[in-house]
């Protein structure tokens, strides 16, 4: 048995619902789903991460170091650290982007010298952040 007459297309028809996220509550919230707040974890402090902006460059490897202010961003201790993990923001120095990226992937220095520089920073860095955050007065306890 053939049709004469070919059909006629039309698109499928929706079943009315009463749970569509484009209507009521869920298009004056402006989202339909509920998002979860952000875990505080430990040790990250956006304070400590921002201060190190504009800061002159505490690396200073020899033969590296730009000293370009506008490049600096803070570079964490690479000890204690794996995957899915960081150091806490209280380890970290400002870095220009040079010095940076010769502290994390480069091979010109050792490990040895690598934590060398490090704590060098660390050690004119640290009074002069807890200076700028306000914090020298609660290390007096």
């Amino acid at each position: 048995m053939q049709r004469k007459t070919p059909m006629k297309r039309t698109a499928f028809k929706r079943k009315p619902t009463s749970l569509n996220p484009h209507s009521g509550a869920a298009v004056l919230k402006g989202t339909t789903f509920k998002r979860k707040k952000r875990k505080k974890r430990t040790g990250h402090d956006k304070a400590m991460r921002d201060i190190c902006a504009s800061q002159p460059c505490y690396l200073r490897i020899p033969g590296v170091c730009c000293g370009d202010r506008r490049t600096t961003v803070p570079a964490h201790r690479n000890e204690g650290k794996g995957m899915g993990l960081k150091t806490p923001d209280e380890l970290t120095v400002p870095a220009c982007f040079t010095c940076h990226a010769e502290y994390d992937q480069g091979n010109k220095l050792t490990r040895d010298e690598k934590r060398g520089l490090f704590n060098a920073a660390y050690d004119r860095w640290a009074p002069y952040r807890d200076r700028l955050l306000g914090l020298e007065a609660e290390g007096n306890d």
